[in-house]
């Protein structure tokens, strides 16, 4: 579900925030980089009332059996072209279940189609193994591992990068 509300970008911001360390950074975020509440979220707010065709970030809940479990967002994001997704499930218990997955190419087919992108990447930490297991099963193809610092709150780290194009997309099942 798009997120439509302060809260739900509230809930994004929190995750983050309220993780501990180990967690953090076995995503490959390091903790001293996280921004400010306010000012973290007052950047997210942003896109929620621009246009598709002028959004930098676009977020998605997941929700199940009435309870917010994750979130999917592509930033940066460039209509009609391309677009860095990224995923996340928050429940611990929730994960190794199969709706991760499901979720995720649920995001990715919106994606493509909302925003008519040719092609979405994914360069997650090389070391974190779920989102990189995800990642193949939903139909991304491998492209390289490189080193980089693949975001405002990462530190520099080993990456995999994955690419879907949106004729194989369409092509899939998703």
């Amino acid at each position: 579900m798009p997120f439509s509300s302060k809260s739900d970008y509230e809930r994004v911001v929190d995750y983050f925030l309220n993780a501990d360390e180990p967690f953090l950074r076995g995503m490959g975020v390091d903790p001293n980089k996280l921004p400010d509440r306010e000012v973290w979220l007052n950047r997210l707010l942003l896109d929620l009332t621009r246009p598709d065709s002028h959004k930098k970030t676009f977020y998605v809940g997941w929700d199940y059996e009435g309870t917010r479990i994750g979130h999917c967002n592509m930033n940066p994001l460039s209509y009609g072209g391309q677009a860095y997704v990224h995923l996340h499930l928050w429940e611990r218990s929730r994960r190794r279940t199969g709706l991760g997955t499901e979720f995720f190419q649920r995001s990715v087919q919106m994606f493509l189609e909302r925003f008519a992108l040719q092609r979405l990447y994914c360069e997650p930490y090389a070391d974190n193994p779920a989102p990189n297991h995800v990642l193949t099963k939903a139909g991304f193809r491998f492209v390289k591992r490189y080193r980089t610092t693949p975001g405002l709150i990462s530190f520099e780290q080993e990456v995999n990068l994955y690419v879907i194009d949106r004729q194989l997309a369409d092509v899939r099942v998703l």
